[in-house]
């Protein structure tokens, strides 16, 4: 009896050792396979964009698993005044990968700004990325060289105005005001993009002397106006002021009379011509040193037996090339 338990099991073991055998020549257990997945990265995990700008960054998203359809790509989290667009994804074997581009306003408040990045597809769990935007002010600077212009009558001065932008690329509008009376300032461009302009004051042969102070505004869009200051003095300009001594004459006819011309110049030097106007008939005007380069002629007036009786204001004209007539007068009698 004991014989025949040893041998039955001997028996048993033989079997579970072929059959533990096969099974482990057949590949043992079975092993599950891998689920679908995706990842999502992005190439910055920081951007910067001033007002009014933009910037991008990349995304991909890689599949795994098995993981075969097309990935889509979305924004989340956008302050207000950025707008966000995904371009089409390009898909090379596991990897789909294309552009975040962030559109940011003029009226967006600067900071910083935590955007999400989500990636999704059919079958798997949606997976997210964080990129740090940094919004940027804009804004600009305005100088003026020289800060002070003396600009005689009838002539005519510059000023040169320098820009410094910082992350503004618009246009900036340029006005001036304060011109006293006989005066005109003008800004050339009046509005630009580039970093400088022209402040030009023209004065008229009769503008208001002294001084005066010319307000020079930039303004752009979403940043704050800039002011400049310039202090202007008109001074005399080129010209030349006759008087007559005496101003009035009486001359007998077929006699003679003299007066004194004087001529106060102002920044003038070249000859001035005079001339007499009104004579009555009968009456001769002759000046002494005329045209004149100095300051004082005599104006001679001969009446004929026959000339005209009677009082006349005769006109003493004063010409020269650049500045503007002058005159003065002069009564004469005929008794």
């Amino acid at each position: 009896m004991t014989r025949i338990l040893a041998a039955s099991r001997r028996w048993s073991a033989l079997v579970l050792a072929t059959t533990l055998g096969f099974t482990e020549a057949c590949g043992g257990s079975d092993t599950a396979s891998p689920s679908p997945s995706i990842t999502v990265t992005l190439n910055a995990a920081s951007a910067t964009a001033p007002q009014g700008g933009s910037t991008a960054t990349g995304v991909t998203v890689t599949g795994a698993g098995g993981f075969a359809a097309v990935p889509t790509v979305t924004v989340s989290g956008l302050p207000t005044g950025v707008t966000a667009t995904v371009s089409a994804l390009q898909t090379t074997g596991s990897n789909s990968t294309g552009t975040v581009t962030f559109a940011v306003a003029a009226t967006t408040t600067p900071g910083v700004y935590p955007i999400t990045v989500s990636a999704a597809g059919t079958g798997v769990t949606a997976v997210t990325a964080t990129v740090s935007l940094t919004v940027t002010a804009f804004s600009f600077a305005m100088t003026l060289t020289p800060t002070t212009l003396s600009v005689a009558q009838g002539a005519t001065a510059s000023s040169s105005i320098g820009i410094t932008r910082t992350n503004l690329t618009g246009n900036i509008a340029l006005a001036v005001t304060g011109a006293p009376v006989g005066v005109t300032a003008t800004i050339t461009p009046a509005t630009t993009t580039g970093t400088s302009a022209s402040l030009n004051v023209t004065t008229a042969v009769n503008a208001t002397l002294g001084s005066a102070t010319l307000t020079i505004t930039g303004t752009s869009a979403g940043a704050a106006n800039q002011v400049l200051t310039l202090a202007l003095t008109v001074t005399p300009g080129l010209g030349v002021t006759l008087s007559a001594s005496p101003a009035a004459l009486s001359v007998a006819r077929g006699a003679s009379g003299v007066t004194s011309v004087s001529l106060a110049r102002t920044n003038f030097t070249v000859p001035v011509t005079l001339t007499a106007e009104n004579l009555p008939a009968g009456v001769s005007a002759v000046f002494v040193s005329n045209p004149t380069t100095g300051t004082l002629s005599a104006l001679t007036l001969t009446a004929t037996a026959v000339a005209a009786q009677g009082t006349v204001t005769i006109t003493i004209r004063g010409t020269g090339a650049g500045i503007p007539d002058a005159t003065t007068t002069l009564q004469l009698t005929i008794p």
